[in-house]
């Protein structure tokens, strides 16, 4: 048993993490659980790509427009009790869901619930990561994040293949979405369980414009923030054509069936679950630069590569690479952010950082779809790759002033919420 209990991690015998670790793994199950039920009931009702394409931004707009406002309550907020009351709304609204669905056909009240659900969901993650920066020491966040990442992509690949599961067999919705009540309900039980960090000397109220304000400045004055800003926004531009074109890319462009295209994006999947397997064993000898650095330079040439692959074979090995690379990439944003970034500000800039990529996301997709039509999808993999390529030089360079600043994250702040 010694021998066993000094094999596990430290960071893993945490009940402090263990408690948030679970609660996030059972919440990405139930997102995936339901977005797929969603698409797949829009879909059932007006067999209409409009339709489903509203579903997605719906879900995709709170994000957006109140990002920063949700991630300023947040900074202001006890974020333990934040994420529980999110939770607990988001269960509330996922069973009033599940009666509308089962008792009206009317698609009305859907979209306005998966709005709630949404914009009740953008308190969550800011506080999630200003509470994970108290939980977890800064020696531990690459194995901390590395392990989230990976029940992250588990946790989606075992909820939509439950949702085809649910609704190819008992040909209803019903339940997916009180399945996915029930997760955010237990995801609220976990978090109540973890003790409240010690409060710090209450300051000067803010009013929330001024907060949104002095988190815009803390970022812009910032080269490592502004570098994790960059990064990320690129990785978005980046994936967006891999999101895109991959199906038009394998049938139309390299006459290859579609029954290849799943098993080819299967590889991604593999290769994030190894990403993650092997980042979290070698935690202690990797740094989240080099992980952030390295990972953009080598994707940013497989992105590129993929003009010239043109068997199942190589497009195969290409995505198994693709997700171990891109685990790695996020698993050092997640890292980085958690030892840049003061605690009092972390709120705000998680709000940003899912502002801007969101919109990066958007524009991308339009951007993969028209060109990809009048440039060929060929030449929209080498802009992509060429554009990510450009980001890390930034990056990198960004990275390097910011070298000698003192990191911001374990301020005497630190225990804020």
């Amino acid at each position: 048993m010694a021998f066993t209990h000094a094999r596990i991690p430290a960071i893993a015998r945490d009940p402090r993490f263990l408690a948030l670790w679970t609660a996030q793994s059972v919440s990405t199950f139930g997102d995936a659980l339901t977005t797929l039920t969603l698409i797949l009931l829009i879909t059932e009702r007006t067999h209409s790509l409009p339709a489903v394409g509203a579903l997605t931004v719906v879900i995709a707009v709170p994000a957006i427009v109140i990002g920063l406002l949700s991630g300023a309550y947040a900074d202001r907020w006890d974020r333990r009790r934040t994420m529980i009351a999110s939770d607990f709304l988001r269960a509330v609204l996922l069973g009033v869901l599940a009666a509308v669905v089962l008792f009206t056909p009317t698609l009305f009240p859907v979209y306005a619930i998966a709005l709630a659900q949404a914009a009740v969901g953008t308190f969550f993650n800011p506080a999630r990561a200003a509470l994970m920066q108290v939980i977890v020491p800064s020696g531990e966040q690459v194995r901390a994040n590395s392990l989230i990442q990976t029940t992250t992509v588990i946790g989606e690949l075992a909820g939509t293949t439950l949702a085809g599961l649910l609704v190819m067999t008992l040909h209803t919705y019903w339940v997916s979405f009180t399945v996915d009540a029930v997760t955010f309900a237990a995801s609220a039980v976990l978090i109540s369980t973890i003790p409240r960090p010690s409060p710090t000397p209450a300051e000067e109220q803010q009013s929330t414009w001024a907060a949104i304000t002095d988190g815009m400045r803390a970022v812009r004055s910032s080269p490592a923030l502004r570098a994790l800003l960059l990064v990320f926004s690129a990785l978005t531009f980046a994936l967006s054509p891999m999101a895109v074109l991959l199906t038009p890319y394998v049938v139309d462009t390299l006459h290859i069936s579609t029954g290849w295209v799943g098993l080819i994006q299967s590889g991604d999947t593999a290769g994030n679950i190894l990403g993650g397997v092997l980042i979290a064993l070698l935690a202690r000898r990797v740094r989240p630069r080099a992980l952030i650095i390295f990972g953009m330079s080598a994707l940013a040439a497989l992105i590129a590569s993929l003009a010239w692959t043109t068997t199942v074979v190589g497009l195969l090995a290409a995505y198994l690479v693709f997700g171990l690379l891109t685990v790695a990439i996020q698993t050092g944003i997640g890292a980085l952010t958690q030892t840049e970034v003061d605690n009092a500000l972390m709120g705000r800039f998680i709000g940003l950082m899912s502002i801007v990529p969101s919109t990066v996301s958007v524009l991308a997709m339009t951007f993969s779809g028209l060109a990809g039509a009048a440039l060929g999808i060929q030449n929209i993999f080498l802009i992509s790759g060429a554009v990510l390529a450009t980001a890390t030089v930034l990056s990198w360079r960004s990275f390097r002033r910011a070298s000698g600043e003192r990191p911001a994250a374990r301020s005497s702040m630190a225990g804020v919420g």
